[in-house]
């Protein structure tokens, strides 16, 4: 079993929102997927409840119940556990960071938002684990014209020491729709724009926390 931690030290990134749409498109992979859900507001659990569909198993988490739901959904035979931490948790974030094998980054293109994620980004590297920088709510191109906000926030981001997700998330209103409807963009609007961002954004995810699928891809091109 792989697990993803997902991070933000400010509330209103949409890490939530990428937690779910990520857990989503694994199901969609065909793994077995369960979510971990460490943040006090527990809006992944209520996304679940409004779900028609049982895939992924989300389950109300905290500090001390981390490892053995963690151990339960190993046990179930799940292939990836995503966690889902409060934004400032940094207890919390800590203990969900050392079990990660993958450490997601989650921040708007702006200054606040990243100066904020400062933080946990040293956390992740003083556990040795990997991290990946994930743009979130990033203005729309006007024109065909990138906001300069844009070019700012990767250059602010590379500061933080990882790698930068070859895409970045667009404010985009099928996110907040599909929430609604207890589904995620992949399955609200299969062929939109942020089902698009989505499956690559989950391809590169997926790549990194199984590399032979790389490989394999490789082999097969």
């Amino acid at each position: 079993m792989r697990k993803l931690v997902l991070l933000s030290r400010k509330g209103g990134t949409g890490k939530t929102t990428l937690s779910v749409n990520l857990a989503v498109a694994a199901v969609r992979d065909g793994l077995n997927v369960s979510i971990a859900d460490l943040d006090l507001q527990g809006s992944a659990t209520a996304w679940a409840a409004g779900r028609r569909d049982a895939a992924p198993d989300v389950r109300p988490a905290n500090g001390g119940t981390l490892f053995p739901v963690a151990n339960a959904a190993e046990r179930a035979g799940r292939d990836l556990l995503i966690m889902d931490t409060p934004a400032g948790g940094d207890a919390i974030s800590s203990a969900a960071i050392r079990l990660a094998d993958l450490a997601i980054l989650v921040c708007r293109p702006s200054y606040f938002d990243l100066a904020a994620l400062a933080p946990a980004a040293q956390a992740v590297r003083a556990a040795g684990r990997p991290g990946l920088v994930v743009l979130n709510q990033a203005p729309s191109r006007r024109a065909g014209v990138e906001s300069p906000v844009i070019a700012r926030a990767v250059e602010a981001a590379r500061l933080l020491g990882f790698p930068i997700a070859h895409v970045g998330l667009r404010a985009r209103v099928a996110f907040q729709e599909s929430l609604w409807r207890g589904l995620g963009v992949l399955e609200f609007e299969p062929r939109g724009s942020a089902a698009a961002e989505i499956n690559r954004l989950w391809s590169e995810v997926a790549d990194t926390l199984w590399p032979h699928r790389v490989e394999h891809r490789g082999a097969a091109e």
